[in-house]
Order: structure tokens, then sequence, then C-alpha cells
């Protein structure tokens, strides 16, 4: 089995995802990847938004200098 990273576009697609209320098993399906891949992403990249999760904090947008 060969392991992938979840892309820039997928963790934008998680994000609205997640916004629209969709179940983490459902996103997975959508998203092509193992629940528990969805799961550890989320879990990775909390914030204290709403949703918990932003997009940009997981690709290291955010907390940089421009």
């Amino acid at each position: 089995m060969s392991y992938k990273h979840i892309t820039s576009f997928q963790r934008n697609e998680l994000s609205a995802l997640i916004r629209a209320g969709i179940k983490q098993n459902r996103i997975a399906k959508l998203l092509k990847k193992s629940p528990s891949a969805i799961s550890q992403e989320l879990s990775r990249n909390k914030t204290n938004n709403k949703i918990n999760y932003d997009a940009r904090l997981a690709k290291g947008e955010l907390g940089k200098e421009e």
C-alpha cells in the first residue's frame, strides 16, 4: 500500500466540507482517504475557531511574517 499526503487542494475541500457539516466518514469517501487520515488531519491542525480546523494552518500559511 502506498501512502500519500493530503494535498493543499484536499485541505481546502476538507475545510469547506467540515463547515458544511459533512461527517468525517463521508468526507473520507469524497476525498478518497481513510477515515483515520481525516481524523488525524483534523486533530493535528486543531484551532479555536467554530469548526476547529483551518486549512491555512495545516498548509503552514498562518503565522508567517510577510
